[in-house]
């Protein structure tokens, strides 16, 4: 009894398979230096209607203040016109004629200012299109006269707009162009398949190879048919006029170059989005002269951004800075390399009798970490006005000894802060070095000499500096706690094996909705200042902790890869 049901489900199954649309870019021809694909537009905006977000934007009071403008009354007036003409609300006219696939594509043309264009639109069923075209294009050539002339091509119905624009109406897709060859080309390979695709180019090949296919938004440029277009020759620097453009994209700025395309991609569902974008390369070739710049693609690359409590945000970066350093006059202008003096001047007060680029550049590992988290205020009878969370900066160590180094480093801010607070007349108790021991682990902090009395205190006493070396990196914190949590964090095991991260930035929102909230009163008072009325700024506040509260987690970060590079975007909703 079993065998008909399975049989039934097999032809299910295949049917669903056969009936699946393939990428248009299998039909579209080939020779583009750039396309965009984008598959189920119609269902987004579907998701997005019935989203948290757009609830929570609707329902605002800065939305029902907008409602009451000119502007909206406008917009909604055009809203319902199109809607008693199409028959239905715009959110379903969305799914129903975007629920499908659509394509753009430029292409070489005699005029680098205008390549040829093409943009095709499959709709995702027959009844679909047909509806389109009565209820909007059939207008619009009505409308054309005798500019527009019908012709047939492979059974389908091509039509000629004074020869400025062609249209062809497929039984479930159309097309349009401003050239003939690119229509009759796009009839044939839609019709019959036939002729040489975009999906069979080199670039787009190594594109869907690097980063998949099924994306909801897929987009490339072929690097050289596009710089051939505009007459702008990919050609990489010799060396660059900024110093900090040089630190954070000098390697991706050196491959760009010699990749055959730039990928990008996009997906967005309930649970959040994807935005990756890559280029094709060999890091290892580059290692003379960008070695510093890119971590080993078979290893995890930078550490993972340590996971302690009410943890609002963080980066990490892999650098190696004396590399860079040492390397600087071949990546930076002449006219640049006067401020490193100027710079090893000013470090020199800090590491007295030591070389900025032999003993002090060199000292850093190849990692930095720079990470805020909340902290509480327990250890005072007050807490400060403005409430901070706590920071810290970490960073490898080359070498185990340099961890001294540093420690005297801190030692002696300590010393200028407290000098110059009492110079400056600043509102803080004075405070001692002090030393404890957590977990085994010797940290340095400071103890003030009486604590603070007061019920609400300056902004600096969200300021407790603390500093400790755990397990080769430094540790430099703005508060007690916040640097015990780090050496418990740290000296955890390293996690499973995970994709090459060669920079990460992590923020979260609904944690951050937190800070907000202790800083509430301060917040309203500052938009007060700038001239709102109160019940505004504090409904401003209230509208930015909803929104906050509907993201998790927001993550950029880079990743080297054996055969190029890649950067991504992604946010997972609450």
């Amino acid at each position: 009894m079993k065998t008909p049901s399975l049989l039934f489900a097999v032809v299910l199954l295949a049917n669903s398979i056969v009936a699946a649309p393939k990428p248009l870019a299998q039909s579209l021809p080939g020779g583009a230096f750039a396309f965009v694909e984008i598959d189920g537009l119609g269902r987004k905006v579907q998701q997005f209607k019935d989203s948290g977000f757009l609830a929570a934007v609707l329902e605002s009071p800065q939305y029902q203040a907008f409602t009451k403008t000119d502007e909206y009354k406008r917009a909604i007036g055009v809203a319902k016109l199109s809607e008693t003409y199409l028959g239905t609300d715009l959110w379903t006219a969305a799914a129903k004629f975007l629920g499908g696939q659509l394509a753009l594509a430029l292409y070489p043309s005699d005029n680098p200012a205008q390549p040829d264009a093409l943009a095709v639109l499959r709709t995702p069923n027959v009844d679909a299109m047909r509806e389109l075209r009565s209820k909007i294009l059939d207008p619009i050539l009505l409308l054309a006269g005798d500019g527009a002339r019908e012709e047939m091509l492979n059974g389908v119905k091509v039509i000629d707009l004074d020869g400025n624009a062609f249209l062809a109406l497929g039984p479930d897709w159309m097309a349009a162009s401003n050239r003939r060859p690119l229509m009759q080309a796009t009839v044939r390979a839609l019709v019959n398949g036939k002729g040489p695709t975009l999906a069979a180019s080199t670039a787009f090949k190594k594109m869907r190879a690097k980063m998949g296919e099924g994306h909801f938004l897929a987009a490339g440029i072929d690097l050289p048919a596009g710089a051939k277009q505009y007459n702008q020759p990919l050609k990489t620097p010799d060396k660059l006029d900024d110093g900090g453009a040089s630190l954070f994209f000098h390697g991706i700025i050196a491959m760009a170059p010699d990749s055959p395309y730039l990928g990008l991609t996009m997906d967005i569902d309930e649970k959040g989005f994807s935005i990756e974008s890559a280029i094709d390369g060999n890091p290892r070739e580059m290692d003379e002269k960008f070695g510093w710049f890119f971590s080993d693609p078979a290893t995890p690359g930078t550490h993972d951004i340590p996971a302690v409590k009410g943890l609002l945000g963080g980066l990490t970066i892999h650098r190696n800075l004396g590399g860079w350093y040492r390397l600087r006059e071949q990546l930076l202008e002449e006219r640049l390399q006067g401020g490193f003096d100027e710079f090893e001047s000013g470090l020199g007060n800090l590491f007295p009798g030591r070389d900025v680029g032999d003993d002090i550049m060199p000292a850093f590992g190849p990692t930095v970490t720079f990470l805020a988290a909340e902290q509480n205020f327990d250890h005072f009878v007050g807490e400060p006005g403005i409430k901070l969370p706590g920071f810290a900066l970490i960073f490898d160590l080359e070498k185990p000894m340099a961890g001294k180094l540093f420690q005297l480093v801190f030692q002696t801010i300590v010393t200028i802060t407290n000098l110059t607070g009492a110079e400056e007349g600043l509102n803080r108790e004075p405070s001692v070095m002090t030393a404890i021991v957590h977990n085994g682990v010797p940290i340095n902090t400071i103890e003030f000499l009486q604590s603070p009395k007061e019920k609400r205190l300056d902004i600096s006493y969200n300021f407790v500096p603390c500093a400790t070396t755990v397990k080769g990196r430094f540790v430099f914190c703005t508060s007690l706690a916040l640097c015990k949590a780090l050496v418990d964090e740290i000296r955890k095991p390293s996690k499973p094996r995970r994709e090459n991260r060669n920079f990460n930035l992590e923020l979260y929102p609904d944690a951050v909705k937190g800070l907000v909230r202790a800083n509430r009163s301060t917040l309203v008072a500052r938009s007060v200042q700038t001239g709102k009325l109160i019940e505004d700024a504090r409904q401003e506040i209230d509208l930015i902790q909803r929104l906050m509260g509907h993201v998790q987690l927001i993550r950029f970060n880079t990743s080297v890869q054996e055969d190029g590079y890649k950067v991504r975007l992604r946010g997972r909703w609450q």
